[in-house]
C-alpha cells in the first residue's frame, strides 16, 4: 500500500531496488484497513511467464489488471490505468488528443501506448507491448527514450 510521499507498506519486503521510498512491513490487517487506489503482488521465486499463467488461472474479473517485467501483478480498479489517467490530465491540460505521446516497457503501458497517438515501445518490452505501441526504439540500456524523443521533436519541427 502507497504511504503518499514517504514509501510502502507491505506484507513482505519487496527485493532491494524494486520500490522506492521507505517500506515498512506491517500485519495484513493494516493493510485491508483503508481504501488504496492499486494493490501490488510480486513474487521473486517465480518467472514472470510462471507469475503470468497464475494470474491467468485466477479469473480477475472486476478489476484492471497487469502483469509487469518479472512476477510482479498490480491490481487497479477496472477502467482505472496509466491511459484513463492520461486522459483526465490531456482533457484538464486542453491537448489535442493527435498531440499526445507516450513511452513504455511494460504490460502495464499497453492501454497507454493504444490510447496515445503516437506511442513508443522500449526495445526490451515483451512481445504484447511491442505490437501495442506504434514504433519500437532501442532498449533502456540503449537510451532508447533519446531516440523517440528526438524523432518526436524532428516532427514538430
Amino acid at each position: 500500500m502507497e504511504d503518499i510521499g514517504v514509501g510502502f507498506k507491505v506484507s513482505t519486503p519487496f527485493p532491494d531496488g524494486e520500490l522506492w521510498g521507505d517500506e515498512t512491513v506491517v500485519p495484513l490487517e493494516e493493510l485491508l484497513a483503508e481504501p488504496v487506489t492499486r494493490v501490488t503482488f510480486r513474487d521473486p521465486s517465480s518467472t514472470s511467464e510462471e507469475f503470468s499463467e497464475l494470474v491467468e488461472r485466477m479469473g480477475l474479473h472486476g478489476v484492471s489488471y497487469a502483469v509487469g517485467w518479472s512476477a510482479w501483478l498490480d491490481l487497479a480498479p477496472e477502467g482505472v490505468s496509466k491511459a484513463s489517467a492520461l486522459e483526465q490530465v490531456r482533457r484538464h491540460l486542453h491537448v489535442e488528443p493527435y498531440r499526445t505521446v507516450a513511452v513504455g516497457d511494460q504490460r502495464n503501458d499497453c492501454e497507454m501506448l493504444v490510447w496515445a497517438a503516437c506511442s513508443y515501445a522500449m526495445g526490451q518490452g515483451p512481445p504484447e507491448v511491442l505490437a501495442a505501441a506504434d514504433r519500437v526504439t532501442g532498449p533502456v540500456e540503449e537510451d532508447g527514450l533519446v531516440d523517440a524523443l528526438e524523432e518526436v521533436l524532428a516532427e514538430l519541427a
